[in-house]
């Protein structure tokens, strides 16, 4: 069993993660207030091992750059366009809102874990948040004629608590410690997977009853999300893989990995509950997505 674990630790970490949000979610309901700070401490734990000149090389690498913005914020929400002859306008609406969001402020751990470039990752990351404060009302207003309110301050704070601060702070530790960072940073991937294990657990508790109350309408989402996220990560495939495999991979996880917490806050506010199960059953698609893609991604 351990051998098991060693060999296969990311997919291994994820199916757990996935079947105890459902058959513990009110344990997971526990610290599902707390998902932003372990979102930091995941943050931080990453980017212990990455020296600030990567994030500035990176951020310079415009082709790079621009590829990302395209798959993030064009691609996958024209895909969304493949629910509307199929679902009911207010599915389509939150297929179209979890698609067009931006990628996860959790994409820089899923590079590292997938052996991508965490740097290109982390950039595509920010820049795409940033940017989504006006993509997301655009995007929504063209698909389905409704503008939704992005609470920018809100997302400001959110982000520079997420991404800034352990950024940050990791950064200081590294230039006033001096220790073999690379070699510490062995000790910290096996504490990213139990924070990993967490937030995964935390975050699809509060939909397990709507899944178990509409077994099959769950399903036929969740298949249609894993299949239109598929697409997309195979059709990103083919536009990177020029930019190397290290920078490939990166831009697939930051297109398919999207920000479903962000979607969700949207999505309550602008619809309420009724939008609730293509947005929960997104969550759960990008994270079994990431179980095959992860052996599709090796060299």
């Amino acid at each position: 069993m351990s051998a098991l674990i060693s060999k296969y630790p990311t997919p291994l970490i994820i199916v757990i993660s996935i079947v105890l949000g459902f058959f513990f979610p009110q344990v997971g309901l526990i610290w599902k207030p707390y998902l932003a700070v372990l979102l930091m401490s995941l943050m931080f734990c990453v980017t212990l091992s990455m020296e600030p000149n990567e994030i500035a090389h990176s951020m310079r690498n415009y082709p790079v750059i621009i590829m990302g913005l395209f798959t993030v914020f064009v691609l996958t929400p024209l895909l969304s366009l493949l629910a509307k002859p199929f679902f009911s306008p207010i599915v389509y609406a939150g297929t179209v809102l979890a698609f067009c969001c931006p990628s996860a402020i959790a994409t820089a751990f899923w590079a590292k874990a997938f052996k991508g470039d965490v740097a290109t990752a982390l950039v595509i990351s920010i820049i795409t948040n940033l940017l989504s404060i006006a993509t997301i009302p655009a995007t929504m207003l063209i698909a389905i004629g409704t503008a939704v309110n992005v609470d920018v301050a809100s997302m400001m704070v959110n982000l520079g608590e997420i991404i800034l601060i352990p950024i940050t702070a990791s950064f200081l530790l590294r230039e006033f410690v001096h220790v073999d960072w690379k070699r510490a940073s062995i000790y910290s991937s096996r504490m990213e997977l139990c924070i990993l294990v967490l937030l995964i657990w935390g975050s699809i508790a509060p939909g397990v009853e709507y899944a178990r109350n509409n077994v099959t309408e769950f399903t036929v989402l969740n298949a249609f999300m894993f299949g239109t996220l598929a697409l997309a990560f195979v059709l990103t495939h083919f536009l990177t893989r020029r930019f190397g495999h290290k920078k490939a991979v990166s831009i697939e996880i930051a297109t398919t990995v999207k920000n479903a917490a962000l979607s969700l806050v949207i999505g309550l506010t602008a619809f309420g509950p009724q939008i609730l199960p293509p947005l929960i059953a997104n969550l759960i698609a990008q994270n079994l997505l990431l179980i095959p893609a992860k052996a599709l991604t090796k060299e």
